[in-house]
């Protein structure tokens, strides 16, 4: 009976074992990649078909995870056994003469550890310049879909002028006017004059430009916390748009949506943003440092003739200012495209700003980090 239970002890830790294990490899994120490369050397092939593989990987990349690996591009490579692991040659080719080896292999990018990596350079990177992330930015999203649209006819002018002539004795004419004797043969000679007209038309055409009106969306707050976590993510401190209404007294955000809805030239109307900056630089708990206003518009939909799928296409604009003393700066601006796709207009306009709120936030986070 005790080894029984010394047996059932062994096999349940064996099992949890096991279940551990298991776990910390489904929470691994990882991402299969393939390469090749040929060296005089079997050893040295296999080495640049790892290097290979990295940079396939990076291919798939964009945006500020990007361009944050490549600057450090030289630190990932000195290391690039732990980020290219399981590898497996799949295929392999080699001759004595000349000296040659082509190697094939299949590799697991473990991706847990390169957001670690580069979770660890940005904390690094902070503290060697000062923290500088201690000047927290205030970042405003502002969004507006298109609601209706007027569409003009072509307005069309025309024009007729017309000339009149007249043929036959013009002196007889006057003559026949003026005739008060009643002279006969003057007036048999008035008799024959003719006239003729000529009539030429013409006309010009003015089309007005398609009229949009535009409504605020109304789940403002999701892009607001969607851009505000890959914020964190990267390491860069932000003031909570709750808290600048209390201790900055600005408006809610979605307000802001609202002006943004109705401008005429997609932006936030000057009288506004210069209130809002003017309370951020007199907030009672401390001068706000920079303004980060994201734009976000979904200006139009149609059908995708290859799905069937509702397009809902817009674009995203993103300005990063330097607040100081009574003026401000403009220190880096961004204009980038981007659509959603569904089956419901409603849903593919959600799609859509949720990859806006992605794209506003890769580039925020690239021009916060160019100005440290």
């Amino acid at each position: 009976m005790k080894n029984y239970s010394k047996l059932t002890s062994i096999f349940r830790g064996a099992v949890l074992a096991s279940l551990c294990f298991f776990i910390g490899i489904a929470g691994a994120q990882q991402k299969f990649v393939r390469a090749q490369a040929t060296e005089a050397k079997r050893e040295d092939a296999l080495a640049k078909a790892k290097v290979t593989a990295w940079k396939n990987y990076l291919g798939t990349l964009q945006g500020a995870k990007l361009d944050n690996i490549m600057s450090n591009e030289k630190a990932f490579l000195a290391d690039i056994d732990s980020f290219v692991v399981d590898i497996n040659v799949i295929d392999e080719k080699c001759t004595a003469q000349p000296p040659s080896c082509t190697v094939t292999i299949k590799a697991s990018i473990n991706e847990s550890i390169v957001e670690s990596r580069l979770r660890q350079g940005a904390k690094t990177a902070s503290a060697a310049k000062g923290s500088k992330q201690d000047e927290a930015a205030a970042f405003l999203v502002m969004a507006r879909v298109a609601d209706a649209r007027t569409v003009f006819d072509a307005k069309v002018t025309k024009r007729a002028e017309s000339t009149v002539s007249t043929s036959g004795s013009a002196a007889s004419a006057d003559a026949a006017a003026s005739n008060k004797a009643g002279d006969a043969s003057v007036s048999a000679d008035s008799a024959s004059v003719t006239q003729s007209s000529k009539t030429v038309t013409g006309g010009s055409q003015e089309l007005k430009r398609d009229k949009v009106v535009y409504a605020p969306w109304g789940q403002v707050a999701d892009l607001q916390n969607s851009i505000g976590e890959n914020l964190q993510n990267n390491q860069i401190s932000f003031l909570p748009w709750d808290a600048l209404v209390e201790e900055c007294s600005v408006s809610d955000s979605a307000n802001f949506s609202k002006d943004f809805a109705a401008s005429e030239d997609g932006q936030l109307p000057a009288k506004s943003r210069l209130d809002l900056f003017k309370k951020f630089r007199e907030c009672p708990t401390g001068a706000v440092q920079k303004a980060i206003l994201a734009s976000i518009e979904i200006d139009g939909y149609r059908k995708d003739p290859n799905t069937g799928l509702w397009l809902a296409s817009g674009n995203v604009n993103i300005t990063v200012y330097e607040l100081k003393g009574t003026r401000y700066a403009s220190v880096g601006s961004a204009n980038r495209n981007f659509s959603g796709r569904a089956e419901v207009q409603t849903d593919a306009a959600r799609d859509a700003l949720k990859i806006a709120s992605k794209v506003a936030s890769d580039v925020i986070v690239n021009q916060i980090n160019s100005l440290k």
